[in-house]
């Protein structure tokens, strides 16, 4: 899904650079008060939120407050998640940012001025691949376990206490928020860092051991692989509301119906499921859904009926 989003994204930033390049067509967007020839900035319904702290498109992160110019003409503030989810239901559509904006790119703060330079920064993003070799373990495992700059739709814990070498001293972390001091307290600009090993962290019910760097690399390929190598189950419960890239965001109708080794289950909400998986190892490879199962898609309130894995698998593929 990564990939074929990526062509995707990379697509639409293209044409929004070669279209929208005369400076008319900036300043409609931004100034016209007539709801009939105003501009939808298409990457408005490329926004991810997971927390209260930012929204992102792919690697820009936007800090709130943020400032939407509305169909109507008219500029709403959002200053978190909440504010957000009421203007995106309000029928009066965002249709783009007020700029100047303030983003982080890859940690590093810039101002955006028009939608030409967002498109610009976001089809880098997508045009620049980080592999394991681009960035330390300690940034991998933290930065991706702690939503710092990331969006990790695949939860995990970090069983502490964890020893991690800084500038030759020796540190000990003991919980999450002891992480950020230890690298400097700027994630923007992390000092350089060895992690102790053995790590060990829990997903999924799971318990994993990283032994080296290349188990902590290999350990981070699977949080964007593709959904076809992760059961059924956890895409469709690990998927649903609002971190997901918004024309893909759903919310699951429960109850949801399932099998476990053998054993019927009934999950009345999402914590019923997450509980029982952070509990029993053998959710993860024991749990079958029981189809057909449905879901509300945020935006539009469109039902989307699922009768198999597959089905699952494709419309995170394709959802994009």
């Amino acid at each position: 899904m990564k990939n074929l989003f990526k062509i995707g994204l990379l697509a639409l930033t293209m044409a929004i650079l070669t279209t929208s390049c005369d400076k008319t067509d900036v300043d409609t967007i931004i100034v016209n008060n007539t709801p009939d020839t105003v501009d939808f900035n298409p990457l408005v319904s490329k926004m991810q939120f997971f927390s209260n702290d930012t929204l992102n498109i792919s690697c820009v992160a936007i800090p709130f407050p943020v400032d939407f110019l509305k169909q109507s003409g008219s500029v709403v503030s959002v200053n978190d998640t909440t504010d957000l989810s009421a203007a995106l239901m309000n029928g009066d559509s965002l249709i783009d940012f007020v700029y100047p904006v303030q983003v982080y790119v890859n940690g590093i703060s810039k101002t955006i001025q028009n939608i030409q330079e967002l498109a610009t920064e976001v089809a880098f993003c997508d045009t620049t691949i980080l592999s394991c070799a681009d960035l330390e373990a300690h940034v991998l495992l933290f930065y991706n376990g702690l939503n710092i700059f990331t969006i990790n739709r695949y939860p995990y814990t970090i069983n502490y206490p964890v020893q991690i070498e800084v500038n030759g001293q020796l540190i000990v972390l003991n919980q999450d928020s002891d992480y950020l001091p230890a690298i400097g307290g700027n994630p923007m600009q992390p000092d350089s860092a060895s992690l102790v090993y053995p790590i060990v962290i829990e997903q999924f019910g799971q318990t994993i051991t990283l032994n080296d760097d290349l188990d902590v690399c290999n350990f981070y390929s699977t949080l964007d692989e593709n959904c076809s190598n992760k059961p059924g189950h956890i895409q469709f419960f690990f998927n649903e509301g609002a971190g997901t890239v918004l024309t893909c965001a759903y919310f699951v109708n429960y109850p949801v119906q399932g099998t476990l080794n053998g054993t019927n289950v009934v999950f009345q909400s999402l914590s019923d499921y997450t509980t029982l998986l952070e509990t029993d190892p053998s959710v993860y490879n024991g749990l079958s859904l029981t189809f057909p199962v449905s879901a509300e898609k945020f935006q539009s309130g469109q039902t989307l009926i699922f009768n198999s894995d597959a089905d699952i698998c494709q419309f995170l593929t394709t959802c994009n």
